[in-house]
Parts: C-alpha cells; structure tokens; sequence
C-alpha cells in the first residue's frame, strides 16, 4: 500500500539570495528523499492568519517557517512538527515541543569578517555596523568579529540608538540616519575596516561614504552579509559580503523536519549551519599599491622570517626601494620592515621556550638569530623578563 504524501507548509520569502537558496537546498532533500505536498508561500505580505487557518483546515503534517503570523501560534499549539528558519522567529517563540530551530552560524560570520580584512594588511579601527534593536543574530556577529580582531586595533559599533526600525519581520525597514552614519564614518581612525551586519545596511555605508567623500577601499574597506546580488553588485565600488550556508541550511530544515514527522524527536532544539564564504568585491579587493606592497612584503616575511632574512633581502624580493617600503610600513602597519620580522621571530622563540625543552642557544638558531647576546637583550626589553623566567612561568602557569 503506498504511503499517504506528506503535507507541508513552507513559508519562506524569496525576495532575497537567504530565501531562494534555502528553497533550493529544501528541495534538494525533498525530490530525493521524500514525497511531499508542499503547499509554499513565498512573500511575507502573503503569509497571513487566513492563509495559515485555511492550511490547518485540510490538513498538515510539518511546516517550515521563515516568515511569521500570529496564526503560527495555533500551528504550534497543536505540536504540528515546525522547523523555525528565522532567527527573529527563534528568538519570539523560544523551545516548544515539536519544534527545532535551523539557523545561521552567526559567530562563524563575524570571525570570516575578521579574518578577510587581516588578511589585506592593518588597519587602524575595526567597526560594526549592528541591526537593532540588540538583535541576538547582529550580536553574535559583533562579539565574533571583534574577538578575532588584531589586539591593537580599535574596535568601534555603531550605536544602535540612531537607527529607526519600521519593520520587525524583516530588514527592509532598518534606516540609518544619514548625518550621523556619516559622522560615525568620519570620526573612525584610518584605514577603517567596516562590517555590517547584512547587505542593506553595507549599502546604506556605501551611500555615506560617497556623499561624504570617503574613498572606498583605500581609507574605509567594506564587508555586508547574505551577499544579495542586486544590493552588492548594484553599488560602485561593488560591495564584499559573506554568504551564509543557505542552501545547506535548507536541505538540514528539510532534513530535520523529515526526522520529526516520522515520530523521531529532534535531537537538539537549536543547529547552527556553517559554510560561509566571502565572496570578494570591489569594496574590499581594488586596493591601492601601498597595501598591495605591504600585503606583498608580509608574505614574503612570514614565508622567510625564521630563516635570518634581513630588511634587504625583503627589499631585493620586491624591487622596491628602502625609505618607500619602511615609509608604507609605517603608515599602513606603524612599524618598520625589522619590527615585522622581529615580531615573527620572536613569536617562534616563545612557543619554542614553552614547549620544548630545547637549549635557549639552539632555539635562537632555529629562529633566526645569528648573536644569541642580542636575542638575549631583544627578549628582556620586550617582554620584561629572561628567556628562563618565561619558561618558568609559564611551565607553572601551565600545571596550573
């Protein structure tokens, strides 16, 4: 006897990338994997309690939701086995029986954010663009962010009270009042490093930037998320974004749903979907011959550093002449050539103190250091102590 078709309700918007992916990735799982009847609403205007009631009245077994009504609050009451697809959502209705949670890895966003903007050299203050109000989603992003941000940079938000929120559903009614982003934007030492925490609000950025005269990349670069095509590639320059585990996401939805119409509850109320990638633009990629020189400079060190490469070697790699590679070291990373190459070094020489039993002389070898009486005076004047008290301490610190 053949199975009855299941039915469900997908209420996901598809005016956006986040939307049409996750449909993609859903129905991946339901075309080989299952026999559903899905009965899909796909604007937010057109998920209303009408259309939710009248749903209920024929029938239906699970529901994925990326919209909300209040009518949702009757799907839920009967335990009808619901996959919440919306963080805002996540956060109203909080753990019901029947229901599991499929979100973003939102602290996976914030660290890609990080990471790409230390990847392309130093830059003075690293700023967060929040959407309010004190959104758990935005906040997440936020604390990763600036948690895998270099320790001597400024980290700066946006304050959220000078939003206007029109619209809780979606994001669409997030606005910045113009004058204060720009003033934001202009107080923020530079290079700045700006991340905002979807695409409508990097473009309200963008627009300030523009207006106000502030080159984008070369003074402030610029990262959004959900990579929404016609927002990032709409804007000159074009704007950098990170695109979350959408379709992943989607067919995990439908994968967890499938799990709990077939009576198996859900191992955990709430997954978090990683795979965000960045997918590079303009906002953050046309940078100027500086950073290129820099960015070309810290490669070649990493690459070398241990093997006693001197300033000239760097020098002589890159075809650049002394005074223009220190003078753009200086602005770019307010250090010279040598302190780069110290600072590697030196880095190399500490994990080699703490985790091994090595003889201070070999460890100066192996890290480039030709005169172990200059590492000596190196080590003390920069960390206040001898090379044997650091490993003492932190041997008991280590016990501990």
């Amino acid at each position: 006897m053949k199975s009855r078709q299941k039915k469900v309700l997908v209420a996901v918007p598809t005016n956006g990338t986040d939307g049409r992916l996750r449909i993609a990735g859903l129905l991946k799982y339901a075309r080989s994997r299952a026999s559903w009847d899905i009965h899909f609403v796909c604007s937010r205007t057109s998920f209303t309690d009408e259309e939710v009631h009248d749903v209920l009245k024929s029938g239906l077994d699970g529901c994925i939701l990326a919209a909300y009504t209040p009518a949702v609050k009757d799907i839920l009451a009967r335990r009808i086995p619901t996959v919440i697809a919306l963080e805002n959502m996540h956060e109203q209705i909080g753990r019901r029986a029947n229901c599991v949670s499929v979100l973003m890895d939102n602290r996976e966003i914030g660290r890609i954010a990080a990471e790409h903007f230390k990847s392309l050299g130093r830059f003075a203050s690293y700023a967060f663009i929040p959407a309010p109000p004190k959104i758990p989603w935005s906040m997440e992003r936020k604390s990763a962010f600036f948690e895998n941000a270099p320790k001597n940079a400024q980290l700066i938000e946006y304050p959220e009270s000078e939003f206007d929120m029109d619209n809780m559903t979606g994001e669409a009614g997030i606005q910045m009042h113009v004058d204060e982003l720009i003033g934001f934007l202009q107080r923020l030492p530079r290079p700045a490093a700006v991340f905002a925490a979807n695409d409508i609000l990097a473009v309200q950025v963008a627009r300030a930037c523009h207006e106000a005269h502030i080159r984008i990349p070369s003074e402030l670069a610029l990262v959004g998320c959900d990579n929404d095509e016609l927002l990032c590639e709409g804007m000159r320059p074009t704007i950098a974004s990170i695109l979350p585990g959408f379709e992943k996401a989607g067919f995990a939805a439908a994968k967890a749903l499938a799990s709990m119409m077939h009576g198996q509850k859900p191992a955990e109320s709430v997954m978090r979907i990683p795979g965000a990638l960045l997918v590079q633009r303009s906002s953050t990629s046309n940078l100027p011959p500086a950073v290129a020189v820099v960015n070309a400079a810290m490669d070649y060190i990493k690459a070398h550093a241990l093997e006693g490469i001197s300033t000239a070697d760097v020098i002589a790699k890159l075809h650049v002449s002394r005074a223009l590679l220190n003078l753009r070291f200086r602005q770019l990373r307010n250090e010279s050539v040598m302190d780069a190459i110290l600072e590697i070094r030196l880095a190399a020489v500490r994990e080699r103190i703490e985790k091994t039993d090595r003889k201070f002389l070999t460890i100066g070898a192996e890290c480039g250091f030709r005169n172990p009486d200059y590492l000596k005076r190196l080590f003390r004047k920069r960390f206040g102590m001898s090379m044997r008290e650091w490993r003492a301490t932190h041997r008991k610190t280590n016990k501990q």
